[in-house]
């Protein structure tokens, strides 16, 4: 496929996922004899696109919509062909996280690998949704951090579990809520690593649960995912270090902001001044 990804997560320690988006791509063929990783394209090309496509044990011709999604297992084979341009997204989902999912969700896989089946054309708003944030993130140079996208990621893996796995989750299995020690630990963590790159999985060890029950566990005990609450806790810590009259550059970057931009973002979206207002207030 000559044509290059407008946005990718190439550039991004994503090693659970490849996100790449396209945009007009020139008419071709794109095939794939055995796919490594699950694999999720999704349509997005404003008009409707014909296309011709293969996969084990199916051929046909049809015609792509935006929002239609193809989803393919790891080990299949893949081919389309279209003779207009065509734009999609396209998710490349890890092997390794898709079954360390299942285990942590305790799915009855046994030594088996999990699959997701053959889907062409397929509708689904939430895979869409995550996609299209995925994507808005890396546009804005991953401005989340990390945990945000490991977040997102970890979502979609989970959803597409329980929507498309070759077996059926087992909702008593999964913790009610985070006992209060569990979350202490994970607050205590996050408190004391606000400085530097904090991984989900870096909460969920500290919190003693798995990291694909972490996020919806966190959000109950706190009222926001863990991305929103390390931002919020970064943010006040910032006020204290302003009035202790630390320069504003030295803030953000103390406090592990990707840049001042994205300091001065968060601070006022939070507090609906700028960090220098509202050094200003207090004078």
């Amino acid at each position: 496929m000559p044509d290059s990804p407008v946005v990718t997560s190439d550039d991004f320690e994503w090693s659970e996922l490849k996100f790449s988006g396209w945009e007009g791509v020139s008419p071709q063929e794109a095939f794939e004899p055995e796919l490594t990783g699950h694999l999720i394209v999704i349509h997005t090309t404003p008009q409707p696109v014909r296309v011709f496509e293969r996969a084990d044990g199916y051929h046909a011709e049809g015609v792509a919509m935006p929002g239609n999604i193809n989803m393919f297992s790891a080990g299949d084979m893949s081919f389309c062909r279209w003779e207009k341009e065509l734009s999609f997204l396209r998710l490349d989902l890890s092997t390794l996280l898709a079954d360390k999912v299942a285990a942590e969700l305790e799915l009855p896989i046994g030594s088996g690998a999990v699959e997701f089946g053959r889907h062409i054309r397929l509708h689904d708003d939430r895979v869409v949704q995550i996609a299209q944030w995925l994507c808005e993130d890396l546009k804005h140079g991953g401005l989340g951090g990390k945990i945000y996208a490991d977040s997102l990621i970890r979502m979609l893996t989970v959803h597409m579990l329980h929507r498309y796995g070759t077996v059926s989750a087992r909702q008593a299995a999964l913790p009610k809520a985070l006992a209060k020690k569990q979350l202490d630990g994970a607050l205590q963590y996050v408190h004391a690593y606000l400085e530097h790159e904090i991984s989900l999985d870096d909460i969920a060890a500290a919190a003693h649960v798995s990291s694909s029950h972490l996020v919806r566990l966190f959000k109950e005990a706190t009222g926001l995912p863990p991305h929103r609450y390390i931002i919020q806790e970064r943010v006040r810590k910032a006020q204290r270090l302003l009035l202790s009259g630390l320069p504003v550059h030295e803030v953000a970057a103390s406090l592990g902001f990707s840049d001042q931009s994205h300091f001065h973002r968060h601070f006022k979206r939070m507090l609906g001044v700028t960090p220098r207002e509202f050094v200003v207030q207090f004078r």
